[in-house]
């Protein structure tokens, strides 16, 4: 759908903190091309796979 994708590519800010997420897939923020903050504190993450931020 072109209106979410529009508002995806529009996202600066994504609060993700408090959600017990254990993972982010590679490629994950790919659409999020001017996101310019990111909360992922609070979370279970011990590690992040390469390129889930390229």
């Amino acid at each position: 759908d072109a209106g979410v994708r529009d508002n995806l590519e529009n996202q600066k800010k994504l609060p993700l903190h408090d959600n017990q997420l254990t993972a982010l897939p590679k490629g994950v923020f790919d659409q999020l091309v001017n996101l310019n903050t990111l909360w992922l504190n609070s979370n279970r993450l011990k590690s992040l796979s390469a390129g889930v931020f390229d």
